[in-house]
């Protein structure tokens, strides 16, 4: 329901970059990669090859820096 509240109230661009900052700082973006990655595998969510792409490799790159 939360994500939901989200999506209709847009984030102003300092409470999208403090998101981002807590996210990596808690380690949680590779996490969060990979259940967006597993959802779309399963087929509980629908991508486009090309962003599937994409995440594979932002996922390769945060397990090399270590985030």
């Amino acid at each position: 329901m939360v994500m939901g509240v989200i999506a209709k109230e847009r984030l102003t661009e300092e409470e999208r970059e403090l998101l981002l900052e807590v996210v990596l700082e808690q380690r949680y973006a590779s996490e969060v990669v990979s259940c967006e990655l597993t959802d779309i595998e399963t087929g509980l969510k629908n991508s486009e090859e090309q962003r599937v792409r994409n995440l594979n490799s932002l996922l390769l790159r945060l397990h090399k820096v270590g985030v």
